[in-house]
């Protein structure tokens, strides 16, 4: 028996429902193409500001810059020695405030599995430097950098530390990478 028939059967099919299928594509593409070319219906409104219009700058009302308390510079360097290092997270429990706790208890910050980027290696110099200093809250850059003669490289980090009562707790806990400068601006 040949298959010959049967090829023949498929094909007249396929003829039969080919103006159909094709009317149906005609259709989908004519749809897609109104709703491209006419479907946003909104009034075209001038972006331009109004002759004569001047913008106003407002100023941040955080406060009146203060000197950098002592305390809140040894809260960040144990927190650095402590919680970033993941060494004696114990010591480093009272140190958090409730943003970096996040509901945490004490028996799983001890595990080390907490809400703070660490940074491993061996510390030489860290430098802390201010980016501003309010009554009750204090925020420094820090560049975390490998001791001379071990290997790693610098990460910069910006911590915050907030005034609770009279304690200082740190708050925040974030990498910073500074935004990339293009080689040749010109060109």
């Amino acid at each position: 028996m040949s298959t010959y028939p049967a090829r023949l059967k498929t094909s007249r099919r396929l003829l039969r429902l080919f103006p159909w299928v094709s009317g149906l594509v005609l259709v989908a593409g004519l749809v897609a193409f109104l709703i491209v070319f006419y479907g946003n219906t909104a009034k075209q409104q001038d972006v331009n500001p109004a002759p004569g219009f001047k913008p106003t700058v407002v100023k941040p009302t955080a406060g009146k810059s203060v000197p950098v308390p002592r305390e809140s510079r040894v809260v960040a360097g144990r927190f650095i020695l402590t919680a970033v290092q993941r060494k004696h997270l114990e010591q480093a429990w009272p140190l958090i405030g409730p943003a970096i706790r996040q509901g945490l208890t004490h028996k799983q910050w001890l595990t080390g599995n907490i809400a703070v980027v660490p940074w491993f290696g061996q510390l030489g110099q860290v430098p802390l430097k201010v980016d501003y200093s309010i009554k009750n809250e204090v925020e420094f850059t820090v560049i975390l950098a490998p001791k001379v003669g071990t290997k790693g490289h610098p990460d910069t980090f910006i911590i915050t530390l907030h005034k609770f009562g009279n304690k200082w707790l740190v708050t925040s806990w974030v990498p910073f990478e500074p935004p990339p400068i293009k080689a040749n601006p010109v060109g």
